[in-house]
């Protein structure tokens, strides 16, 4: 009897007197880790052997039973299944070895010695750092096609290479509307790049209910964060261009009456300038917060990344300002991930930290900066007997067009900049600097990333 602990997780070798070549294993695994496991046993195990693996994983019996029908060689939905990489080569070495597996469901936490000892010494495992990685390339090699750059294996599903393209393409044409050519201004690396990945976990990011923020807001708070970010709230210079005939063009802000009232005028409006203040200062405060608190787990001094996180110009809101317009509007800085990361935070836990953060900011912009002045819009509408009724009815087709041009607090980007956002073409700048395909067998895979890669160099 022997044991052993690989990859976080605990395996139990016997070997039976009566029978060859036969051996049972218990597993117990965290996620996708069993696929971890199930691949070092089919490694380790002699060819033309029995094997009877006794696991409390569900998804693991289900995954060998795939194995033994041959599912992650033939089926279309190959590249669907969730680690199919290490399917695909355990399957391999099933019918190469031409080992017999036997899985064996094991009911969890239910008393089983041997599954409670697997569980104890897999927990000590997987909180190791001294457990050792499996290299991709490792099983990766039974792919029918992989994308390597200098030897090392950057994507084996295509799948997800077409997914990740289109995304970027879709990006691509988001940041070319005018709306967004703001973003081409943010090129200081030292102070205000924009981080997509951020950007995107935050706008799907969903606050924790409490007595503030109630599952009955979500809804609304949803809707505002991602209007605030498309540039598509109703302010009156959208409305004077969308329904001129309600709207005239000589219309200012119904609260200062003063200015004309565009996305830069709610956040400068005299009669809301100190609230919005306030809650740029909470939104500051929050984050020097958690810095503070990041650099007691790891034992550092973060005033250095304080001052830095406090020289940011978006912190200061002015009309000629991009980065505060870029702050509010939504799309977040790379800085704020820095920092975490600088002081040992994992990259995920500082992202839902600052999205968190993010979020309250625009709980409180929609309910103390945006329900104010939708109050005092529609009380000047009820006025002017612009009832709801009116303002959803279409637009009349007799009225003449407008030559109205939307009003703008903001200047113009004084000359075209290139994005320096890696996300935006890294798939097209990865290919033009030294990808290599690396064929495995005749699949139709071949044809497509042939297409994927002549499609590249139109971008």
């Amino acid at each position: 009897m022997s044991t052993a602990t690989v990859q976080g997780f605990y395996y139990d070798i016997g070997h039976s007197s009566k029978y060859q070549n036969q051996f049972e294993y218990s597993i117990n695994t965290f996620n996708l880790y069993e696929c971890n496991f199930i691949y070092l046993l089919t490694c380790i195990t002699p060819d033309d052997s029995t094997v009877t693996i006794y696991t409390d994983s569900q998804a693991a019996i289900d995954g060998l039973r795939l194995c033994a029908s041959s599912f992650y060689s033939n089926s279309r939905l190959f590249y669907k299944t969730t680690n199919f990489g290490l399917w695909a080569s355990i399957e391999r070495l099933v019918h190469s070895k031409n080992l017999t597996v036997f899985p064996v469901k094991v009911k969890g936490h239910d008393g089983n010695y041997w599954n409670e000892f697997a569980d104890s010494l897999a927990n000590s495992a997987h909180h190791s750092d001294m457990a050792p990685l499996l290299p991709q390339d490792t099983y990766t090699s039974s792919h029918p096609v992989r994308l390597v750059y200098d030897n090392v294996v950057c994507e084996s599903n295509p799948r997800r290479l077409f997914k990740l393209h289109f995304q970027a393409t879709f990006l691509k044409d988001l940041l070319s509307l005018k709306r967004f050519q703001f973003v081409y201004c943010l090129y200081d690396k030292d102070d205000y790049v924009v981080d997509w990945e951020l950007t995107w976990f935050t706008l799907n990011f969903s606050p924790t209910h409490d007595a503030s923020f109630q599952a009955s807001h979500a809804a609304r708070h949803y809707t505002f964060k991602f209007k605030l970010f498309l540039d598509d709230l109703p302010f009156l210079e959208k409305l004077k261009v969308t329904r001129s005939d309600l709207y005239i063009d000589l219309l200012t802000c119904r609260s200062c009456r003063d200015r004309m009232e565009d996305l830069m005028h709610l956040i400068l409006c005299f009669k809301r300038r100190p609230v919005m203040h306030q809650i740029l200062q909470s939104y500051q405060n929050h984050l020097f917060s958690k810095l503070r608190k990041a650099g007691e787990l790891a034992d550092q001094d973060p005033t250095p990344l304080l001052r830095k996180l406090f020289s940011l110009s978006c912190w200061t809101i002015s009309s000629s300002n991009w980065s505060s317009y870029a702050l509010i509007q939504g799309c977040l800085p790379a800085m704020f991930i820095d920092l975490f990361v600088d002081l040992s935070i994992p990259r995920p836990s500082a992202m839902k930290v600052v999205a968190a953060i993010h979020n309250n900011f625009i709980q409180k912009l929609r309910t103390r900066i945006w329900n104010p002045r939708t109050h005092d819009k529609s009380k000047w509408e009820d006025v002017m007997n612009i009832t709801l009724k009116l303002k959803t009815t279409p637009r009349p087709s007799n009225l003449p067009a407008t030559t109205y041009v939307p009003f703008s607090s903001l200047p113009p980007p004084t000359h075209p900049v290139t994005s320096r956002d890696s996300e935006v073409d890294w798939i097209k700048n990865s290919m033009t600097q030294g990808w290599d395909v690396d064929f495995y067998s005749g699949r139709v895979i071949r044809y497509y990333v042939s297409i994927v890669a002549s499609t590249l160099e139109t971008i």
